[in-house]
């Protein structure tokens, strides 16, 4: 998937360079592709923190599991996730950072620090910290201006040969599909808040060497609240190498 996933490495380059802002008039409808883009990524909304609860359903491998998550997301920063059982009991503890992954397992009491490379080994995709921030926020960039442009009532239509996009009449990314030979990766965001245009449903599917979906369903939104971010390992617990 080394295609799909270069286009999201020119995200982080894209994003870090200097853009002239120019003024959107939102009651005219885009005629192309271009327009239709601009509006998108401006209303792209990165909050400097966000807290999410809720519940993730993982299936991999014909297994399917439920659990609790908190997710507490500094921009550029850290990336904050617990899991634990619908009791309350904590399973696993992950933090990310654009130079580190850190994992505590308490089921096995084990632990590890490793470089944010080792995020694709992590989460079976190759997939770096920035792109794993813009998934959480809800804030993915279309960065290329090569797509189709339909219009139809209520939404819009951007596609190619490797690319699909349906976009809302509030110029929100609904669902996306990147797709290279046999694989491919997919997300839609969906139930979106009216007071802040926030989905506070996320559902992602990967086939690739290991495929595996993921949906998450948050129950709580918190924005711009700073957060506690505790990440201490217990003594008794032994590093993986």
């Amino acid at each position: 998937m080394n295609r799909l996933f270069s286009y999201f490495i020119s995200i982080l380059i894209l994003s870090s360079c200097g853009t002239k802002v120019r003024e959107i008039n939102y009651s005219v409808p885009p005629k192309n592709t271009k327009e239709l883009i601009a509006r998108v990524n401006a209303k792209n909304n990165y909050p400097e923190w966000l807290s999410l609860k809720g519940k993730v359903n993982f299936v991999k491998d014909n297994q399917d599991i439920t659990l609790n998550i908190n997710i507490k997301n500094r921009k550029d920063s850290v990336i904050w996730v617990s899991f634990k059982a619908p009791f309350g009991i904590e399973l696993f503890r992950v933090q990310l950072t654009p130079d580190s992954i850190y994992f505590i397992n308490r089921t096995n009491k084990r632990w590890f620090i490793k470089p944010a490379s080792h995020i694709k080994e992590f989460l079976k995709v190759d997939i770096s910290f920035k792109e794993v921030q813009e998934m959480i926020t809800a804030n993915p960039r279309i960065i290329t201006k090569k797509l189709k442009f339909e219009n139809t009532d209520d939404q819009f239509l951007l596609s190619s040969d490797f690319f699909t996009y349906v976009i809302s009449d509030f110029y929100r990314i609904k669902y996306a599909k990147l797709r290279e030979d046999k694989h491919f990766l997919e997300y839609t965001f969906d139930s979106f808040q009216a007071e802040n245009n926030f989905p506070t449903k996320f559902s992602l599917k990967v086939k690739a060497e290991e495929s595996f979906e993921a949906t998450l369903t948050y129950s709580k939104v918190v924005f711009n609240k700073p957060q506690k971010l505790a990440f201490k390992i217990p003594s008794n617990y032994v590093e993986v190498e």
